[in-house]
């Protein structure tokens, strides 16, 4: 801080360097100006708020780009580029110039627009612009503007290469030369492209320089360097000696907590002259690792520096130079510093074990060498928890739907449906104010005033364009009445159902054993806060008399699943049986290999029921229910037949039970009537609903997503048969497989013969919900162990397959599938670390419906990980709201839209409850001011409004500072107009509460305050704010109306004053009730 540099000419730096401004940063990448304010999304670090006055940084402080609210501060920070090709600046002249190379090329849209614009005269000769990212083939387009560059130009010094197999490095070039050559050749045509030449540097890695150097390490390398090339010689040749069908390499054998046989591998190993090394990325976990050992007859070397090199102990290499922050511990616990000092001081025969830290999640075993690795994840079944560490990257909940822009329908409390048109300024009487502008039939307008604004809700519901209502008329409030009426008996239904469960007795399963315990330590996972939150709360359900009705959503692939595992556990534990209901057979098949594989080494017997298994497997299992002889049963609908008899049922799973159908639906509800019920879904809940909802059904929602999980890049485009192969191909080299998605039965058979004739080395296979089950069940069970590398398939595969190696997904004729079914295709790549890849194929944007287009616009656009609420959100607006409220709520939803659906459900829930429903009453304020947010400090309408609606919503003072620091926070100090909105709200904020019904002010700076039905100022109170001279006087004649005059001194001083004196008498004259908001609230 303290740096002076111009805020302009460092935004135009951070275009140069990749930037893309935006409205919001809220991805890497992004930039946003916002008067004295500037937001830096730089790639790798947190985003960071740089805060200017005038040109001068004044703080440098890190932000949340969920919240937009600002942290830590900083010293200093350093701004990376965001993109690996950097664009220079480039003159007018020169572009012009460059594009005559191409003037008989197709260019892309942005380059045409681009060129309009420079020829139009927008951009002067001397000027220079910047093109910006993401713009789609933007490197191969410009790429004579940017520098040519191989990897070892990168380094500052001259850096050591280690070559292996140069051999191989040189025939993957010429693959990548022969693969760029062939899609220049079938893709180029007149379309204006770079060639290969152009694009991919000769000899990058300088390999004929290297040749000529003798490939042996030279004396003064760095300790570290050396080892390597040791490494690299003696694996080189036991690569030449090893016998091919065995393997050099091996994972480690795991421990999953059982630490005695650790220590007996570990015994057994050190007896047979091995070295043996146990890691951990954390210091905690080292000294945890180093105490199970203190005491045994062994030599500690403890080693806490991650980069330094490791020094084993050999007896016939020289002393080397120690690492640093190293000590070793012998049996009897004496401490040495160094590995050198305790060669020297060594006396005992011990063997010697390593603990380093290291941040390998697995350990591996080379034989050969006599070298064995476990890392702290092999030993205790999971890598340590540094909870407080944990980077949670989720959506937030939805406090309202999408963002409110034009075009958009709303639906006005009083006047109904319309349109929203624009935000609009409005001078009268020399004040400017802003309104939302709405449309209704017949193109009226009504101009709805800011302290009206909660009056508006976003309309969301299954029709594309809803019938505008008229203004003036009934028929709106007809259809309101209506509809009240009938979500008061919903409501009503709801509480009966919960009043029902409240007073049945249930089983009150025993507190978490240590089998319990040692089980869950065996999860190979870190759980994610949100999953520890849900575990926690279904085994407090569990363990209390009442029986248990919990709903867990969370989104795709982010440990619903574990969460019943660990339930199922308990219930098994307190003696108890568990049934598993799935809708289709694939997700019974895969919860059946779940549940049977994290139980492995307990005694948990799980078993299952589906069209999979014969009549005498199923026969067999429903005895060994009826006996008690299976603890966990997983099964479709076919667990609900009638001659399914449980001889001690308790706990009930129910996974995504809105795709069950009527019937098994009612017997669903029979089942629920006497056990404990725990459902999962991945249908997103809106936050609006799990509160309304509150109290009648108890929700978990997971929104976490696991570490180091990546979001999945998705590309929509035209049906290419080049890209097909490339990423096919792709995805292959780096040893995965691919999901190929055609949903028409009838058409696979094509399909196939097209993948067959593209890529015939391709190996593949066809799946489809027709097929023999026995041969369903072969053909992924083959799939899941790489027999085929890719599977071509309907949407069979849309719930529950979880095949961590499968992370590309084709879907052909993606146009044709739901929303919410092309968001849950898409879960079924990307479940691990790797990074994955969906290509969603339609046939051409001039035959897509408008339907389409949208669905398909919403997956590019919501990609980040936990986006599965914002999707759903969106599928709502375009589909409707079934799947969250039943199928006979959707009428109402489509009558009067989602938002004020709930906000009518939210009310009837709280009376019918007999609790006190919060009033809409807010203060009407109209004093001589102007009272909006400049342009100039809130660029983005739709940021505008949010602030806005959130202004007008706030309940007390308090949250009017808290979201006044917020705005300061994010946009810079409110001035002038801005700092006059703010008190402006405060006053009404205040006024509100006290029960005025109207505020407005007179000439000459008299203003008037009128009490309404629930004016709450004590009259003792009212009558000492009276005699206290601060202003106030009662109106001769009106013992209900107030004014106010401010001081001559105060009147003369200006506008600011005046608001601000009258604020200051508001808080003495709201004292007493304020206070009593604030007990209330904190209650």
């Amino acid at each position: 801080t303290g740096i002076t540099i111009d805020p302009g000419l460092l935004l135009q730096r951070l275009l140069s360097l990749g930037y893309h401004r935006v409205e919001r940063a809220e991805g890497p990448g992004d930039v946003c100006m916002k008067g004295s304010v500037l937001d830096i999304y730089s790639p790798g670090q947190d985003p960071v708020r740089l805060d200017f006055f005038d040109i001068e940084i004044e703080s440098i402080r890190h932000f949340d780009p969920e919240t937009q609210r600002s942290g830590q501060m900083l010293d200093s920070v350093e701004i990376l580029p965001a993109t690996e090709d950097l664009l220079p600046a480039m003159e007018k002249d020169a572009f012009l110039e460059y594009l005559e190379k191409f003037q008989d090329r197709e260019m892309p849209d942005w380059l045409e627009e681009l060129k309009g614009q420079t020829f139009s005269g927008q951009l002067k000769p001397e000027e220079q612009f910047y093109p910006g990212r993401n713009l789609p083939g933007l490197e191969d387009v410009l790429v004579d503007f940017m520098e040519s560059r191989a990897l070892l130009d990168c380094f500052s010094q001259k850096p050591v290469v280690i070559v292996l197999n140069s051999d191989e490095i040189e025939k993957h070039r010429h693959r990548v030369i022969t693969e760029y050559d062939t899609i220049f050749e079938a893709e180029c045509g007149d379309r204006m492209a770079a060639s290969p030449d152009s694009i991919l540097v000769n000899d990058p890695l300088h390999l004929e320089d290297l040749e000529q150097q003798e490939n042996q390490p030279s004396d003064d390398l760095p300790q570290n360097i050396r080892s390597i090339f040791r490494l690299t010689e003696d694996l080189a040749d036991l690569n030449s000696a090893a016998d091919v069908d065995r393997p050099m390499i091996r994972s480690a054998a795991g421990f999953q907590g059982r630490i005695s046989e650790l220590r007996k591998a570990v015994e057994e190993k050190l007896q047979q002259k091995a070295t043996v090394i146990l890691t951990s990325p954390y210091h905690a976990q080292i000294q945890r690792i180093s105490g199970i050992f203190r005491g045994e007859p062994v030599d500690l070397a403890v080693t806490e520096d991650p980069v330094g090199p490791l020094e084993l102990s050999d007896a016939s290499e020289k002393e080397k130079q120690s690492p640093k922050k190293s000590s070793r511990t012998s049996g009897a616990g004496k401490s040495v510093t160094t590995t050198k000092q305790a060669r020297a001081q060594k006396k005992s025969e011990n063997p010697t074990l390593y603990v380093v830290q290291n941040f390998r999640n697995s350990g591996f075993e080379i034989p050969d060498l006599n070298l064995f690795v476990w890392s702290d994840h092999d030993i205790f079944g999971r890598g340590y928890r540094k909870r407080n560490r944990f980077k949670s990257r989720t959506s937030s909940p939805i406090e309202s739907f999408l963002d409110l822009k034009e075009g958009d329908f709303v639906v006005h409390i009083n006047h109904g449906v319309g349109k929203f048109v624009k935000l609009e300024r409005v001078k009268a009487a020399g004040r400017e104010r802003d309104f939302l502008v709405l449309e209704y039939a017949e193109q009226d307008r009504l101009f709805v005033p800011l302290d009206q604004i909660s009056l508006v809700q976003k309309y969301a519901a299954p029709t594309e364009k809803p019938r505008l209502d008229h203004l003036g008329r009934a028929s709106f409030k007809k259809v309101r009445e209506r509809v009240e009426e009938r979500i008061e008996e919903f409501a009503e239904e709801l509480l009966k159902i919960y009043a029902a469960r409240m007073s049945r007795k249930g089983y009150a399963y025993p507190p978490d054993s240590p089998w319990q315990e040692e089980f869950e330590a065996a999860f190979p996972f870190e759980e994610t806060p949100d999953q520890i939150t849900a575990i926690e709360s279904v085994k407090n359900d569990m363990e209390t008399a009442r029986p248990m009705d919990r709903l867990v959503c969370g989104d795709v692939g982010y440990g619903k699943t574990e969460v019943a595992i660990r339930a199922a556990f308990k219930a098994v534990m307190g003696g108890k049986q568990v049934a598993v209901i799935c809708p289709t057979t694939i997700l019974a098949l895969q919860h059946f290999k779940n549940f049977k594989e994290r139980y492995g080494e307990f005694p948990v017997r799980v078993d299952w029921i589906s069209r999979f298994r014969t009549r005498k497997e199923v026969t067999e299992t429903k005895q060994k229910l009826l006996e008690g002889e299976v603890d966990v049963v997983i099964g479709t609908h076919a667990l609900l037949a009638k001659d399914i008899k449980f001889k001690n049922l308790g706990l009930l799973i129910v996974d995504e039970e809105q795709r069950f159908g009527v019937t098994h639906k009612e017997a669903l509800k029979k089942m629920k009537a006497l056990v404990d019920v725990l459902t999962l879904t991945a249908t997103p809940i809106p936050r609006t609903l799990h509160l309304s909802l509150t109290g009648i059904r108890d929700l978990s929602i997971i929104q976490t997503p696991p570490r180091d999980r990546r979001p999945v890049q998705t590309f929509v485009m035209e049906d290419s048969d080049t890209v097909l192969v490339e990423a096919v191909e792709r995805e292959l080299e780096r040893g995965g497989q691919v999901f190929y998605l055609h949903n028409r039965i009838q058409d696979l058979d094509a399909v196939a013969a097209r993948i067959q004739a593209l890529m015939p080395d391709v190996s593949f296979t066809s799946l489809h919900g027709q097929m023999d089950e026995d041969d369903i069940e072969n053909i992924l069970l083959d799939f899941v162990n790489r027999k085929y590398d890719l599977l071509l398939t309907t949407a069979i595969i849309e719930n529950g397959i979880d095949m961590p190696n499968v992370n590309t997904l084709i879907v052909d004729r993606a146009d044709s599938f739901g929303l919410s079914q092309l968001y849950q295709i898409r879960g079924r790549v990307g479940r691990s670390s790797r990074q994955a890849y969906a290509y969603f194929f339609h046939p051409g944007k001039h035959i897509l419906t408008e339907h389409a287009q949208k669905r398909l616009n919403t997956l590019l656009e919501y990609q980040e990980l936990g986006s599965g609420f914002k999707v759903a959100m969106r599928d709502l607006e375009i589909r409707g709201a079934g799947n969250l409220l039943g199928k006979e709520q959707s009428g109402d939803i489509m009558d009067v839209g989602y938002e004020l659906y709930i906000k009518f459900l939210d009310d009837a829930v709280r009376r019918l409850k007999g609790e006190e429903v919060p009033s809409d009453f807010r203060c009407a304020v109209n004093l001589k001011t102007d009272f909006y947010l400049p342009d100039d400090y809130i660029p983005d309408t739709r940021q505008k409004i949010e602030f806005y609606k959130r202004f007008e919503a706030a309940i007390d003072l308090e949250e009017v500072e808290a979201l006044a620091d917020e705005m300061e926070d994010r946009f810079g100090e409110p001035v002038g107009a801005a700092r006059q909105f703010v008190i402006v709200e405060k006053i009404r904020t205040l006024c509100s509460i006290a029960g005025f019904e109207k505020v407005f002010e007179e000439g000459a700076g008299m203003i008037q305050l009128e009490a309404g039905e629930n004016f709450r100022i004590p009259p003792e109170h009212m009558i000492k704010v009276l005699k206290s001279g601060r202003g106030f006087r009662v109106k001769p004649g009106k013992s209900d109306t107030l004014y106010f005059e401010p001081s001559a001194a105060v009147q003369k001083a200006g506008l600011e004053e005046r608001l601000a004196a009258f604020l200051s008498a508001l808080l003495e004259l709201a004292a007493p009730v304020h206070e009593k908001e604030k007990e209330v609230i904190a209650g």
